[in-house]
């Protein structure tokens, strides 16, 4: 009879310490991709290559004002990204689109409400080598220069051979070109897609008589080290909007007047709840520290803050 006792009053002492146990390691079993807060918790955030160096900086700028905040961002092609969202595998996505009907079909099948908000301007920018004899193109000779074979004069009247590359397969410039600028016609021969748009920015450097088409934000930043590292090898190529004569380099201003064709609008998509750290994070880059962020950065965020001029009516007095 002792012994039972004491075997029944031992596996309660080990129950109890278990419950105790288990009670006390809560934090430790809590799944932190599902169970957060705007501010604390994990995320995981997939995002078109071409916003990479701002995207990186917004989340680490996130991170670093909500320490309990862990931030994954992975840079992927821009369809990857929608695939990402729909399939589960992250919360957030950051493209330079809105979901086309199909997309948004595929969404609502599974009762997903997509929320898209607008946080920044960029555009598609033309570059090529400092040495290349092109100075300007019109929309229609863009279209040309993606359909067919495209020669410009050198400053000897000499023809030469102009190339295309891209910065990715299914990235965002390449859908945008297709979609939006060719409208179903085929791409030249002439065009070649290569593996990143580092990889296009180093081939142009090196090599005149290629055009690139990148996303204007690996470039923006005038202060950051790519940018800098390459202002002598390569340029910017102003183009004109269709019919218009006016070229225009893409920066904030032509984003702003609407004067550049090749603008487009970024935005972050979430399929979750308002108390969420996708929330938080959505919250962040398109409320004040992260709008001045992508101000000071080259683009042009979609919110700016209104400054207050007073200006006092007093008469000059005279000596």
């Amino acid at each position: 009879m002792k012994n039972k006792v004491q075997y029944y009053f031992m596996s309660g002492a080990l129950s109890l310490a278990s419950c105790i146990f288990l009670s006390g390691c809560n934090d430790y079993f809590k799944n932190d991709y599902n169970d957060n807060s705007p501010t604390s918790g994990k995320l995981k955030v997939y995002y078109d290559e071409g916003l990479h160096l701002h995207v990186k900086n917004q989340a680490a700028t996130f991170e670093s004002q909500y320490k309990s905040a862990e931030l994954e961002i992975f840079s992927v092609a821009e369809s990857d990204a929608v695939q990402a969202l729909y399939s589960d595998s992250c919360e957030a996505i950051i493209i330079s689109r809105l979901l086309n009907e199909k997309e948004n079909k595929a969404f609502g099948s599974k009762s997903y409400s997509i929320i898209p908000t607008p946080i920044a301007k960029s555009g598609v920018a033309l570059i090529t080598n400092i040495n290349t004899p092109l100075s300007q193109l019109s929309y229609e000779q863009v279209v040309d220069l993606l359909t067919k074979p495209f020669v410009c004069l050198d400053s000897l009247s000499n023809e030469t051979k102009v190339n295309v590359i891209f910065d990715k397969n299914n990235s965002s410039v390449l859908h945008y070109l297709s979609d939006s600028v060719l409208k179903g016609k085929t791409f030249s021969s002439n065009c070649t897609i290569l593996n990143s748009t580092l990889e296009s920015i180093n081939y142009v450097a090196k090599n005149k008589n290629t055009v690139a088409f990148i996303d204007f934000a690996w470039l923006s930043d005038v202060d950051d080290s790519l940018t800098k590292a390459n202002t002598d090898k390569i340029k910017t190529i102003p183009v004109s909007k269709a019919g218009s004569k006016q070229f225009e380099f893409p920066n904030q201003s032509s984003f702003k007047l609407q004067t550049y064709p090749f603008t487009r609008t970024v935005y972050v998509i979430k399929k979750t709840g308002e108390f969420s750290l996708a929330k938080g994070f959505e919250t962040f880059v398109a409320g004040p520290k992260g709008q001045i962020t992508f101000l000071k950065q080259g683009l042009l965020p979609t919110k700016q803050q209104e400054r207050t001029v007073e200006v006092k009516m007093e008469p000059v007095s005279g000596n």
